[in-house]
């Protein structure tokens, strides 16, 4: 017999773990993803975003943590708000990094602070939490492609690498935990899809718009180069947009889980090989 896609989430059990890249090398290649501005700009991005992304997603839970009577849930809850902090934590470290090549990663880390203070301020708790439920769906799919498309990690240096997996099989692991507290606390179909609409513009917009000035500050935005690898990027080779958009329509499904996607086989490979990490 199947199981269920909530059954599965159910079962799920992850630590945080404490991790330590670094981000210190000398030797770190300016476009360390395939030797190209365009994919290296966009994984920059994204990361730079994650920090206060992160910390309002663990607010978004925390907020609605005490609606949550499952004991199971509660205890996922710990373990994801364990694992968001310590991905922010890696990725200013990133960011502070990136600020020594010139370009201006945590200035836009302090500009996300107080917007996302804003956001609480004036964005119901609801809301809130059916925004992050959005955002770790798109993450949920992206961490899947870095987990079994082959050419989305093709050309990265192994440490950036070693990273970006990581936190891919970390967002796997944690995938269902705001849409279950969400369910489970009264949320919505339709503000859930209403809010995925709007994400999907405010997600690609906001990391374009960064990716953006680190190629400007590069001399790299205006080269016909850099436009040509965009359009392979997305459309081609890895293809993002095609390969994902299965996986994001389904979001719009009313009977749609994040279990759905059952790849719980890419967490037992990777643990299989990495048991050695400290857990908090």
């Amino acid at each position: 017999m199947t199981q269920s896609a909530r059954d599965i989430s159910k079962e799920i059990e992850f630590p945080g773990r404490k991790m330590d890249f670094g981000f210190d090398f000398k030797d770190l290649p300016r476009y360390w993803n395939d030797n190209d501005a365009f994919k290296s700009h966009f994984m920059n991005a994204l990361s730079c975003l994650f920090l206060e992304g992160e910390r309002m997603f663990i607010d978004a839970v925390r907020d609605h943590q005490h609606l949550v009577t499952d004991k199971k849930l509660q205890d996922q809850v710990k373990s994801f708000v364990k694992q968001e902090a310590i991905h922010g934590h890696e990725h200013h470290l990133y960011s502070k990094y990136l600020d020594t090549l010139g370009y201006p990663a945590t200035k836009i880390e302090a500009f996300e602070r107080k917007e996302k203070k804003l956001i609480k301020k004036w964005i119901p708790a609801r809301r809130r939490l059916a925004i992050t439920c959005a955002i770790e769906h798109f993450t949920a799919i992206l961490a899947h492609q870095v987990l079994t498309n082959p050419e989305a990690t093709a050309g990265m240096d192994p440490r950036f690498k070693e990273m970006w997996v990581w936190h891919a099989i970390e967002e796997t692991e944690h995938k269902a935990v705001c849409f279950d507290v969400y369910e489970q606390t009264g949320g919505s179909y339709w503000l859930r899809v209403f809010a995925m609409f709007n994400v999907t513009w405010m997600f690609l917009l906001r990391t374009l718009s960064v990716q953006a000035i680190f190629l400007w500050k590069d001399g790299m935005l205006f080269k016909p180069s850099t436009w040509k690898s965009g359009f392979n990027f997305f459309w081609k080779k890895p293809g993002l947009l095609p390969s994902v958009w299965s996986d994001y329509k389904d979001y719009y499904r009313r009977d749609f889980h994040p279990w759905d996607h059952d790849n719980r086989e890419l967490l037992d490979t990777w643990l299989s090989a990495h048991n050695n990490f400290k857990t908090v």
